[in-house]
């Protein structure tokens, strides 16, 4: 059973429910006759009042909740509805946005789209867009709607992490999710787990609720909350299956990340930023920064400022982070281009969101987690000057064997495994771009062309801590880095890093310096009385030793992007409360 094979399956089943054509019944999904789809969107929180005001058409019955009814939709604003439908709340939320509002549904079907499409005109609604699309690659902007909401649909997806990036990619920054959504108490037979029908059904890629939850939070998600719950049941249900599907409505926020944390002193003549956490003399707050029990209002390198008053580093930490050598990561060397498939003569230069699709699926499958596009600040070249300035990063994941292996040649060799496993990964994809006629150079991740962490916090996959490594949510700053440079001028290229903050928690928590055994980190202060960090590489055993002993105590390796995120919304939030 293959993500493509599931897909079809449902597209048909669903594409036959726009056509009237199938009349079976299915858990959330259920479509046997006008009254019975009535009875089952009363079931689900649709009032009477609701169902008249929308054409009777978009009606199918399919769903386990409302969303719109607990979404709070405000006039004015622009709203997705994932796996639209016919359009039901789509139209319920298009009465609630106004004419100065928008309303847009996206769903895999055809045939559904035209349906929905046909709803409207019928409903005489304006201020509505259908788009064909799946949840997994949104036909939107980054950046651009207020509200998403989605009604029993992301369970139909195998891959709902990337469904729920593509979600926190299109969303505004403080915009929100409203999602109702089944998931399962407890475990599901693989009978069932493996049906087809079952998977259409909305019950068989349904996830364990704490695992759902914590998906959504690792696509970056605050504030992540499930308003409402209640067991899943309908006549007929299978017996093995009570009491263990749940239906849920959770709603999220995509946290902005200029959260309030940074302000500007009152008494700062120097122009620098402080953020305005102030350590605490207290014990109140017993909530860890994810530090191993230390909290980050108690952490000893926290000091009152001196000077002109202002503490702390801003979002620039980074640049402060130096790098004395040339090369980004310590080991440096030429790598010639391994590519088996030759550059073509005339190379073409702009590529369609179904190539990168098949491009970013191949990569996944051969181990990377994270791909990013950027164009390449020339700030960041090392040594040889790229023929190309459009960049495809990547990255792959530092395996446990390195971080538990103390520094020494065995520690080295995994790690060269590493650096030479991702750099034949480069080169392969780097044929797949060039045999559909593009140019690429490849830029090895353990060469010295280009300085690899900065490049991937321009990429938008995470923020440089103050280890100098990159951080991202998937793997925290346990990864190799590497690019393809490329001849594709209209790379999807992000304009907003949702990261930022994290230069501000590393400040408060500075682990990787105290684990540091050769003091490569070395903290010092500014004239203000601020910190900086300065990085020196030739101290760094990392790249002639392995030494991964900043990644092993850092707390985002230890305990997960979304742990600490978490903690540092809370804690920021107290320091407001207490502010008011």
């Amino acid at each position: 059973m293959t993500e493509k094979e599931i897909k079809d399956f449902v597209k048909e089943r669903y594409s036959k429910i726009a056509a009237k054509e199938d009349s079976s019944s299915c858990s959330c999904c259920s479509e046997t006759g006008v009254d019975r789809i009535i009875q089952q969107a009363k079931a689900v929180g649709y009032s009477e009042e609701e169902i008249k005001s929308i054409p009777a058409e978009a009606i199918f019955g399919l769903g386990c909740g409302n969303p719109t009814a607990l979404a709070e939709i405000k006039k004015g604003e622009t709203v997705l509805d994932l796996g639209s439908g016919g359009g039901i709340d789509v139209f319920l939320a298009a009465n609630k946005v106004g004419e100065s509002g928008k309303v847009i549904g996206v769903d895999m079907t055809e045939k559904m789209v035209e349906t929905a499409l046909e709803n409207a005109k019928a409903g005489g609604y304006h201020n509505v867009e259908f788009k064909l699309g799946e949840i997994e690659n949104l036909p939107l902007e980054d950046n651009s709607v207020d509200l998403v909401i989605s009604n029993c649909v992301i369970n139909l997806t195998p891959d709902k992490s990337v469904a729920y990036r593509e979600v926190y990619r299109v969303l505004k920054e403080g915009g929100r999710i409203l999602i109702s959504d089944i998931v399962t108490e407890g475990h599901l037979p693989d009978e069932i787990r493996k049906s087809f029908q079952a998977w259409s059904e909305c019950i068989a890629g349904a996830m364990e609720k704490e695992e759902y939850m914590e998906t959504i939070r690792k696509a970056g998600f605050g504030k992540v909350e499930v308003i409402d719950a209640h067991f899943f049941t309908e006549p007929g249900l299978d017996e093995r299956l009570k009491g263990k599907l749940i239906s849920i409505q959770i709603k999220a926020i995509k946290t902005p990340s200029d959260s309030g944390f940074i302000v500007k002193s009152e008494n700062n003549d120097c122009g620098c930023e402080g953020p305005a956490l102030k350590p605490s003399k207290t014990n109140e707050t017993s909530e860890g920064c994810g530090c191993s029990g230390e909290t980050i209002l108690e952490t000893p390198e926290i000091g009152e400022s001196e000077g002109c008053g202002c503490e702390g580093l801003s979002p620039e930490t980074t640049e402060q982070i130096e790098e004395n050598d040339e090369c980004s990561c310590g080991c440096g060397g030429e790598f010639p281009d391994e590519s088996l498939v030759e550059n073509p003569k005339e190379p073409v230069n702009t590529v369609n969101n179904s190539f990168l699709e098949d491009f970013e699926k191949f990569a996944r499958a051969m181990g990377i987690v994270n791909i990013g596009y950027t164009r390449v600040n020339p700030e960041l070249v090392n040594t040889e000057e790229p023929i190309y300035t459009n960049a495809i990063v990547l990255t792959l994941e530092m395996g446990e064997d390195i971080i538990e292996t103390p520094p020494g040649s065995k520690a080295q060799e995994l790690n060269d495994a590493t650096y030479k496993k991702m750099g034949n990964i480069t080169y392969a994809l780097s044929d797949f771009i060039r045999s559909q006629g593009f140019a690429t150079q490849v830029a090895h991740p353990y060469g010295s062309m280009l300085n690899f962490s900065p490049l991937g916090q321009e990429a938008g996959l995470g923020w440089i801590g103050q280890s100098g490594l990159l951080i991202t949510p998937e793997l925290g700053p346990r990864q190799k880095i590497s690019a393809i440079l490329t001849s594709i001028e209209n790379l999807p290229v992000k304009t907003h890093n949702a990261h930022s903050w994290i230069p501000e928690y590393c400040e408060k928590c500075g682990k990787c310096i105290r684990a540091c055994p050769e003091k490569a980190l070395i903290e010092r202060k500014t004239c203000c009385g601020n910190k900086e960090i300065e990085f020196i590489q030739a101290r760094c055993i990392g790249c002639t030793q392995g030494c991964t002993y900043c990644i092993e105590s850092c707390p985002f390796d230890e305990k997960g992007y979304a742990h600490v995120k978490d903690i540092f919304d809370r804690i920021n939030a107290r320091l407001k409360d207490r502010k008011n």
